[in-house]
């Protein structure tokens, strides 16, 4: 088995405040900052390296392109830096030089072949600019991100790469996506359906994929594992009322004729909790509200990155580890939690032994 993590990796400038604008226009000083890797992809996937196996191989980031400019360069020493626990061969991604040939990294193979085509869609490499006040609420800024997902459409070597030699498919396998890169997701999430591919997504828009594939005649009848976890910021109902959270979630099942019923599905909403339902193992779980074990208000610093770390603790615990439902909910809980101790969004991820000593704390089942 495979677990193959695709998505955002980029920088993040994180960037403390006292609090924000109250109206446009007025000046708020920026307090420090910092310069860390970043995405979801890339937080997800060195949380979990902090608790494999030195030298595994079965669980791999596969990033999209990278441009060889300043900022280029300081993500790969970033990415080397964060991942040197694990083998070259888990950290892939194709390297746009300056000349717009391509190099890939993971086989050592340079070649310089020209995409004039697709130079206006790669100019840069993806930054998120990420304001954190004193009341821990933040705001972020990005750039670069359309480019790179159409980049990956346009080129044609590139798509066919990804989804043809970089990703692993079929009933073995397990594919991680985020939202970032909707266009190049689509055509991965068809190819993960029609052979079969487990699939864990995060906030990935999936009406149009399910559209596409009816127009196209192509049955969906997944059989492999589904989780699709996403959050009230993009439900559009932050600190709303758990019943409310139910009737979300109930809806999202029964829309293109019940096809979400597949899914295990989970909402988050921050330290509230998140409500969890659906199909694992073949059983349907009827919708209910997880209530984690909290973080004291005082020691939350930065919330970036929390979901990512829950991803995680879910991908290494249930899927990985092969763990329980339940006690891989209150894993993955703990994890993202205690993700929030620090600036960004894996510049200090938790280990094994603060998640179990934060769980023994809690009265919860300790685990590896």
């Amino acid at each position: 088995m495979t677990i193959q993590i695709f998505g955002t990796v980029c920088i993040d400038k994180v960037r403390k405040i006292e609090e924000f604008p109250k109206t446009v226009g007025t000046y708020t000083a920026v307090i420090s900052e910092q310069v860390l890797l970043g995405g979801e992809a890339s937080n997800t996937f060195v949380c979990i390296n902090e608790w494999i196996e030195k030298g595994h191989e079965s669980i791999k980031l596969i990033s999209p392109p990278i441009v060889n400019d300043l900022n280029g360069k300081i993500i790969m020493n970033l990415l080397k830096k964060s991942t040197d626990k694990t083998s070259e061969k888990n950290v892939i991604y194709t390297q746009i030089i300056e000349n717009n040939g391509i190099n890939y990294n993971n086989n050592n193979n340079n070649n310089n072949n020209n995409n004039n085509n697709n130079n206006n869609y790669l100019k840069c490499t993806p930054i998120t600019d990420i304001y954190v006040c004193n009341t821990k609420e933040r705001t972020m800024f990005g750039i670069g991100f359309p480019e790179i997902d159409q980049y990956m459409i346009e080129c044609k070597e590139i798509r066919e790469r990804i989804l043809n030699v970089d990703l692993q498919f079929g009933p073995n396998h397990w594919i991680s996506i985020d939202s970032n890169y909707p266009s190049i997701n689509k055509e991965i999430l068809k190819k993960a359906i029609v052979t079969n591919t487990n699939l864990y997504i995060m906030d990935q828009e999936l009406d149009s994929v399910v559209d596409q594939l009816s127009k196209e005649n192509i049955s969906i009848e997944h059989t492999s594992k589904l989780i699709f976890q996403s959050s009230s910021d993009h439900f559009g109902n932050k600190d709303g009322s758990i019943e409310g959270f139910f009737k979300i979630m109930n809806q999202w099942f029964q829309k293109d004729n019940g096809i979400f019923k597949k899914f295990l599905f989970i909402l988050t909403d921050s330290k509230n909790g998140f409500g969890i339902g659906g199909t694992w193992n073949n059983q349907w779980i009827e919708p209910y509200w997880f209530t984690p074990s909290t973080i004291p208000p005082d020691q939350v610093i930065d919330t970036t990155g929390a979901g990512d770390a829950f991803r995680a603790g879910l991908i290494f615990s249930l899927i990985y580890k092969n763990k329980s439902l339940p006690d891989s909910l209150e894993f993955a809980s703990a994890s993202g939690g205690l993700n929030c101790l620090s600036f960004g969004g894996n510049s200090s991820t938790p280990s094994l032994i603060s998640i179990n000593q934060f769980l023994k704390l809690n009265n919860k089942n300790q685990m590896f």
